[in-house]
């Protein structure tokens, strides 16, 4: 990744310790091509925003429970595979059916799909996800109510149960932080896992959306049975053998293929151009602004 800014490496790097426990500071500076001084000014920014902890010659991520990323650095987190899984998605809604949406950010890029759709209703606790249907004609957008939370940009609370408890919806999409048999789809925040709880109840369908990095990561609570589980859309770096596995459970499992071709860049809705981590924003994001 010779040609990365400071912001790339940066997720890269949060990329890595989603599957991993630690990484060194030579290691990365080999995968960058840039010097390990540059590497340890990158880690050591990290650190100060919380979201990696040091450690002798390179860096871990925290402990599952003690940080919760912002909603703008997971959205660019395994973005090829979250906007594949959200397109084979998209191609399960059909024009007039209601449709729920968690904060999620896989949920966030099968909300940009859904901005196709004609006469589909969309309920969401997630404030990003109604910023990008806004102006869709052909959708109508029922947000939740509830108490705001900035890291997943989203409502939570009584009053977004209140709405989905009175609330019946054919198909509901939701993110997960691990998934198991025994314990069927797990997050960790109590109260996203509520609300994901009264969004899963209110649901004729419930399908599961997430990348291959969650497939073997387990979490603090579990919001729906694995008997309850009607549908799977991952990547095809999904493991097989628990593919199979859910599929003997009756579970439909849609495996998807990322498009990795080089994308220009854009600006996703509702969100703030990229920095560099000191308030200056990068290359790509002055691009974006153009």
């Amino acid at each position: 990744m010779p040609t990365a800014t400071r912001t790339e490496r940066m997720q890269r790097v949060l990329a890595l310790l989603e599957t991993r426990d630690s990484i060194h500071v030579s290691e990365l500076a080999t995968e960058f091509a840039v010097s390990e001084v540059t590497v340890r000014n990158d880690l050591s920014e990290l650190a100060r925003q919380g979201l990696v902890a040091r450690v002798r010659g390179g860096v871990r991520g925290l402990q599952r429970g003690q940080s919760e990323l912002a909603f703008d650095v997971r959205l660019h987190l395994q973005a090829p595979e979250k906007r594949a899984i959200a397109a084979a998605a998209a191609a399960m809604v059909g024009d007039g059916e209601s449709v729920a949406l968690d904060s999620s950010t896989t949920a966030y890029y099968l909300a940009m799909e859904l901005r196709k759709k004609r006469e589909i209703v969309v309920v969401t606790n997630g404030l990003l996800n109604a910023v990008v249907l806004a102006d869709s004609p052909g959708v109508n957008v029922l947000v939740t109510g509830g108490m705001f939370r900035l890291p997943a940009m989203s409502v939570v609370g009584d009053p977004a149960g209140d709405v989905l408890r009175s609330t019946r919806i054919d198909k509901g999409f939701v993110g997960v932080r691990g998934i198991s048999l025994d314990r069927g789809l797990m997050d960790l925040n109590p109260e996203e896992v509520q609300i994901k709880r009264e969004m899963t109840a209110a649901c004729e369908r419930v399908i599961a959306i997430f990348d291959t990095t969650k497939w073997h990561r387990s979490a603090l609570l579990s919001f729906l049975p694995a008997g309850r589980l009607d549908a799977i859309v991952t990547d095809v770096g999904a493991p097989d053998d628990l593919v199979e596995a859910w599929r003997s459970r009756g579970v439909e499992v849609t495996t998807a293929e990322p498009d990795r071709t080089p994308r220009h860049p854009e600006r996703l809705p509702g969100l703030r151009p990229e920095t560099d981590g000191a308030g200056t924003p990068t290359a790509r994001s002055a691009q974006e602004d153009a």
